[in-house]
């Protein structure tokens, strides 16, 4: 059996609205070298039967948490790339596929590449942007400490080779932010290759317990950023950081929303 070029993984446990929403999304790619399956943590809603019904190959098993499900779903790929599109989550066209794959091929197919996202996620500050259209956010193309440090890529935009995930699984006891703890490791210790594509790639919805404050989020962060930066590193992203979160809450906030959009999703990015 050919390899496909993509396997596209949604993570799932009793969410059968949110997941057909995706499922629909994935089976309207215009680009057909992918596996699409599902990975459910043994919902009692109705979402594999629902998901079946669409075609969907659904994989029902417990887990502990949604990143050793995620791990689960590294286990059962086939793809040269994978990418996590989860419940709620969809890509932001039926071009999407195709785009990464001529990104792909452009760029020599490197370990890693991401494209930009639109959040519909509440921002403490801008809302859900205009008219809650969502906030387009567009990425860097070289990802240097100091961003790492302050931004995460939204991992439904990853996509990230197969043999990288089965060398190094999502480590899962992290709750929240294994996902970031994965991105500063492949980036500043492991040194993959990677890409940019500068296109609107991926719809996410936000609210997910990754977005919000609390103790346990802020000492996952704090961890993560341990295993890469040293001490005196951290304390001087964090003086520069605090500054920059002044500057964003009196000056960039409030300015973000007169922009064009192109100009305030770049702002969102830097």
């Amino acid at each position: 059996m050919n390899q496909p070029l993509f396997s596209i993984i949604t993570i799932t446990l009793n969410c059968a609205d949110d997941a057909e929403q995706t499922a629909r999304s994935v089976l309207g790619q215009d680009f057909s070298d992918v596996e699409y399956f599902v990975k459910d943590g043994c919902s009692t809603d109705g979402t594999p039967e629902r998901l079946r019904a669409l075609g969907v190959r659904v994989i029902v098993a417990p887990d502990s948490g949604i990143y050793e499900a995620m791990n689960q779903g590294i286990a059962h790929a086939r793809g040269r790339y994978i990418c996590f599109m989860n419940a709620g989550d969809r890509f932001a066209g039926p071009d999407a596929l195709s785009a990464v794959a001529a990104a792909l091929a452009l760029y020599s197919e490197p370990d890693f590449l991401y494209g930009d996202v639109r959040s519909f996620g509440h921002h403490p500050y801008l809302g859900r942007g205009r008219a809650g259209e969502g906030r387009l956010i567009i990425y860097p193309d070289r990802l240097n400490r100091f961003w790492l440090y302050r931004k995460m890529i939204c991992h439904q935009s990853w996509f990230v080779r197969r043999e990288i995930y089965a060398a190094q699984p999502f480590a899962t006891d992290y709750r929240i932010l294994a996902d970031y703890a994965y991105l500063l490791d492949m980036i500043l210790r492991r040194r993959v290759r990677y890409g940019h594509l500068p296109k609107e790639i991926a719809h996410f919805a936000g609210d997910g317990i990754s977005s919000q404050r609390s103790p346990r989020r802020d000492a996952e962060r704090a961890r993560a950023l341990a295993t890469v930066y040293a001490p005196w590193e951290r304390q001087a992203y964090e003086m520069i950081f605090r500054g920059m979160r002044w500057l964003n809450r009196t000056l960039i906030y409030p300015m973000i929303p007169l922009l064009p959009e192109r100009l305030r999703a770049r702002l969102s990015g830097l």
